[in-house]
């Protein structure tokens, strides 16, 4: 009489001495571990997003954080707070002027339309490639305290000095940054402990 022979495509689980039915059915395939999100909630309240800052002093920022080895928001946020303290002072004077291309004020009268650099022989007739609009640049920063973020849109707003927060973050940080070149300003980097380790002690 033939014997039934086992088909060795056959996939069995292999079974200890004694388990129930089902032993293996808690088992489940690992799934990567989800990035924890707690500090970009509890800091969200410090994250400040301005358009139309002047890409030059953003990258300066930066760069300057790079230097002191310290988060480019803290750097931000001394280069205002110091511009912020001249402006109570009266060491920093802000005056808009109205801007012939649009509703609000602007705190860079100086800027000249293409029409204008056309017109004094500034700039060529022919068609130049144009760089991107300052407005459409959005810079970013982590670590203003709120109190800072609402002065200074309350001194960018109609009631204050009417201008584009981006604006007036430019001035602000086109003053501070001035002030640290020449040594009027200091930024000094302080180590800080993120870990402790428990001592040796006897009983």
């Amino acid at each position: 009489m033939p014997t039934q022979r086992r088909n060795p495509f056959e996939q069995t689980l292999p079974t200890q001495p004694g388990s129930p039915a089902g032993y293996y059915d808690h088992l489940r395939v690992a799934t990567p571990r989800q990035r924890s999100r707690q500090w970009e909630k509890a800091h969200l309240s410090q994250k400040a997003t301005y358009r139309g800052v002047d890409p030059n002093l953003a990258l300066r920022v930066k760069q300057i954080a790079t230097d002191l080895e310290v988060r480019d928001g803290e750097v931000a946020r001394t280069l205002l707070e110091y511009a912020m303290r001249a402006m109570a002072s009266g060491d920093l004077d802000l005056n808009p002027r109205p801007h012939p291309e649009r509703m609000r004020m602007t705190l860079f009268p100086e800027t000249e339309t293409i029409d204008e650099k056309r017109k004094r022989g500034g700039m060529p007739a022919r068609k130049k490639k144009q760089d991107e609009p300052r407005w459409r640049v959005v810079t970013t920063w982590r670590g203003l305290p709120p109190a800072l973020k609402q002065e200074i849109a309350n001194l960018a707003a109609e009631d204050g000095l009417n201008v584009p927060a981006g604006e007036l973050v430019t001035a602000l940080l086109r003053f501070s940054l001035k002030a640290f070149d020449y040594g009027l300003l200091k930024m000094e980097p302080v180590a800080v402990v993120s870990s402790y380790t428990l001592a040796e002690g006897t009983v």
